[in-house]
């Protein structure tokens, strides 16, 4: 999954310093959207892996997780910081 998500060769996949730059680039995509998702529900894993998991009609009734498989993960941080700017976190 992570290949195909990157754009880079399946052989190439590693997590060292020699990281192909597009994995890279990925996984710390992933890792924001991860932690302003989090950030939002207090640190629970299990609400944060909930609203990634579900359906969303904002999201034209795709799930967060699906979107990022779908490389729309720019439309997704859109949608994560408006929300966040209408509901800060800790209010």
């Amino acid at each position: 999954d992570l290949a195909r998500q990157s754009g880079v060769a399946l052989k190439s996949v590693r997590f060292d310093e020699r990281m192909p730059p597009g994995l890279g680039e990925y996984l710390e995509e992933l890792a924001n959207i991860c932690n302003l998702v989090a950030e939002h529900f207090d640190g629970d894993a299990q609400r944060t892996a909930l609203w990634f998991r579900t359906r969303n009609p904002m999201l034209g009734d795709v799930s967060p997780r699906d979107m990022l498989r779908l490389r729309r993960y720019q439309r997704l941080l859109k949608f994560v910081l408006a929300a966040r700017a209408a509901n800060p976190p800790g209010e």
